[in-house]
C-alpha cells in the first residue's frame, strides 16, 4: 500500500478556507463592492459587463377623492355612508414604474498570482500546521497586493475632476485646503485640525447634494493627516484593535458619517467615497488539463484559483493562488439629474481633498 503523507488537503476545502483568510486579511481591498464570475471564460483584458442598480423607482401623488357630506342637509340625526362618497375625478391609476439597471464594462487588468514549494522533507517533518504556515502566508501576499492595487487606483480615479463647472455648483467639486505648517504649540494643533475639519463638512455636503447614501462611506488618509486628527483636541478616537478583521484594525474612527481608514499609501490627502463607488471584478481562468488537482470558488465576491502540481525533477509539490480582477469606478445613469441640472454619466459618489502645509504670516 502505498505511503501518504499527513495532508490530505481537499483543494475545494483549502480554496474556501484561502479566501476566508484573505477577506480578513484586506485593508484597502475590502472597500470596493466586489462582483466575480466562476465560469468565465475569457482571459486577461478581456472585459466583464456589470449591472449598475438604478437608483429608485419616482413616486406621483394623487389626489384623494372629495369628502363625504351629509346626503340631508341640515339633519343631524342622519349620517353619510360610505356609498355617499363621489367618485374621484382624476386618475389614481399608479405609473408604471421600471427597474433600469444599466450595464458597464470592467476590464479584468491583472493576473495576480502567487506559489510555494514545498519539498518531501518539508512535508514530511516541518509541516505541522498547513493554514498558519502555508495558507496564511500565501494570501498574505495577496492581500498585501490588492491593497497597493487599490491604494493606486483610489488615487488615480476617485476625483471629480470630469465634472463642468455648472455641475460642480450643483453637487460640488474636488476641496483643496490649506493648513498652517506645524510648530508643536496648542493654538497650531487646533488651527491644523481646524482646516481638515472645515473641509469635511464641505465634503459632507457636497456628497449629501449628490444624493450619495448615507452609510458606508469612507475616509482614506495616510499617518500624517491621521497624526492631525488624532491631535485634534475635538476628535475621539474608536479603539478596534481587539478584532482580528484588517479592515477595521485599519479604522481609526468616524468623523461626520465618515470611517477613517488609514493606509501607508497617502500622504497629505484624502479620499472620500461610498462603498458603492468602486467595484472589484475577478474571475479565475479554468482549471488546466496537467495540473494535478484544483478547484475553483468565489467567497465574498473574490473569485480565486488554487492548483497543486508536482515536480518530479526536485520532488516537491508546488501550491499556488492566482485571481484575474480589475477595478473601475461605478458613473451615474445617462438621466441622473440633481436639482434640474443633468449630471449624466459622471463619476460623484466619491471625491478629493488636497492639503496643502503654507507657513504662518509673520
Amino acid at each position: 500500500m502505498a505511503t501518504q503523507h499527513h495532508f490530505n488537503l481537499d483543494p475545494v476545502q483549502v480554496t474556501i478556507a484561502a479566501l476566508g483568510i484573505l477577506d480578513r486579511q484586506l485593508t484597502l481591498g475590502g472597500l470596493p463592492a466586489r462582483y466575480s464570475e466562476l465560469n468565465f471564460r475569457g482571459g486577461i483584458g478581456d472585459v466583464i459587463n456589470v449591472n449598475r442598480e438604478s437608483r429608485g423607482i419616482p413616486v406621483e401623488a394623487s389626489g384623494i377623492s372629495s369628502p363625504i357630506t351629509n346626503p340631508i342637509t341640515g339633519d343631524k340625526n342622519v349620517f353619510a355612508a360610505a356609498t355617499d362618497r363621489p367618485l374621484p375625478s382624476v386618475d389614481r391609476r399608479a405609473p408604471n414604474g421600471f427597474v433600469t439597471e444599466s450595464r458597464f464594462p470592467v476590464q479584468l487588468t491583472t493576473l495576480a498570482q502567487n506559489a510555494t514549494a514545498l519539498g518531501m522533507e518539508s512535508v514530511a517533518f516541518d509541516l505541522r500546521q498547513f493554514g498558519s504556515q502555508v495558507l496564511s502566508k500565501l494570501t498574505r501576499g495577496f492581500a498585501e497586493y490588492f491593497d497597493d492595487t487599490v491604494a493606486a487606483f483610489i488615487k488615480a480615479n476617485i476625483n471629480r475632476s470630469s465634472l463642468t463647472a455648472g455641475q460642480k455648483n450643483v453637487v460640488g467639486g474636488d476641496i483643496a485646503v490649506s493648513i498652517p505648517t506645524a510648530d508643536g504649540t496648542a493654538a497650531n494643533l487646533t488651527q491644523r485640525a481646524l482646516g481638515i475639519r472645515t473641509a469635511l463638512v464641505d465634503a459632507r455636503m457636497y456628497m449629501n447634494r449628490a444624493q450619495v447614501p448615507a452609510s458606508e462611506r469612507y475616509l482614506i488618509a495616510g499617518p500624517e493627516v491621521e497624526a492631525i486628527l488624532l491631535k485634534d483636541p475635538e476628535f475621539v478616537a474608536v479603539d478596534y484593535s481587539g478584532d482580528t478583521n484588517a479592515l477595521r484594525r485599519a479604522t481609526v474612527g468616524r468623523i461626520y458619517g465618515f470611517d477613517i481608514v488609514i493606509h501607508n499609501s497617502f500622504d497629505l490627502e484624502m479620499y472620500l467615497f461610498h462603498k458603492s463607488a468602486m467595484l472589484l471584478a475577478s474571475a479565475c481562468p479554468a482549471l488546466p488539463m496537467g495540473a494535478v488537482t484544483g478547484s475553483i470558488q468565489n467567497v465574498n465576491g473574490i473569485a480565486t484559483r488554487l492548483l497543486v502540481d508536482y515536480n518530479y525533477n526536485q520532488k516537491s509539490d508546488t501550491i499556488g493562488l492566482d485571481t484575474m480582477y480589475g477595478l473601475a469606478t461605478v458613473k451615474e445613469d445617462p438621466e441622473y439629474a440633481v436639482r434640474g441640472t443633468v449630471i449624466g454619466e459622471k463619476f460623484v459618489r466619491g471625491l478629493k481633498i488636497s492639503i496643502t502645509e503654507v507657513a504662518p504670516a509673520p
